[in-house]
């Protein structure tokens, strides 16, 4: 489906809009601003080799601060006045803030937030992200603490320790699961204040 509408508006256009929600002065810019610039120049790169059928790539992009109200506005002004045909997003909170609005837009989002309920395709079919889910990167982590357990006599234990945001949040139930499913004994959870 994501390929048929992107083919369908880029066969309608000179050059392909496409939109960067980008943390580079914020409390994520530390990661944020490498982010931002791989999607620069991965835009670049591509521009510099002939675009895509030969349609240059045009990046809205805009520094929201991780604050979730400039992320909203920002996105309603790339799909609005830009007229973007999908935007690369950032983080976990304001991409929970957007879902629905990316739903009722049909804008494909893709997302550097890994929450994995938003790849439900019945509830956010145009969120897209690159890389596992949060929980899947969780369940991974408890798989190789499992098999590398060298005192068989007894079963691994961890803690769970998470900051107080939906980035935190977003694995906490697929990895107290998977503790009980593969017999690790889960002994603590602390929610850390946040500052996002």
């Amino acid at each position: 489906m994501i390929v048929a509408i992107v083919a369908l508006l880029l066969a309608q256009t000179e050059e392909i809009k496409v939109g960067g929600l980008f943390d580079l002065t914020g409390v994520t810019s530390d990661v944020g601003k490498s982010f931002a610039q791989g999607v620069r120049d991965g835009v670049a790169w591509t521009n510099a080799n002939g675009g895509i059928n030969g349609k240059k790539i045009h990046l809205f992009d805009t520094d929201y601060g991780y604050k979730i109200p400039e992320a909203v506005s920002s996105y309603k002004r790339m799909t609005g006045d830009d007229k973007v045909i999908m935007i690369n997003g950032w983080g976990t909170g304001d991409t929970e803030a957007l879902k629905t609005q990316v739903n009722a837009d049909k804008v494909p989002y893709i997302s550097a937030s890994f929450s994995a309920h938003l790849t439900d395709p019945t509830k956010t079919p145009y969120n897209f992200f690159v890389a596992p889910s949060y929980s899947d990167q969780l369940r991974a982590w408890l798989s190789w603490v499992k098999d590398d357990w060298k005192d068989k006599s007894r079963n691994p234990k961890v803690a769970f320790y998470y900051g107080d945001n939906a980035y935190g949040k977003s694995p906490m139930e697929a990895g107290r699961q998977f503790c009980k499913e593969k017999g690790i004994d889960l002994v603590d959870e602390e929610i850390l204040p946040g500052v996002f």
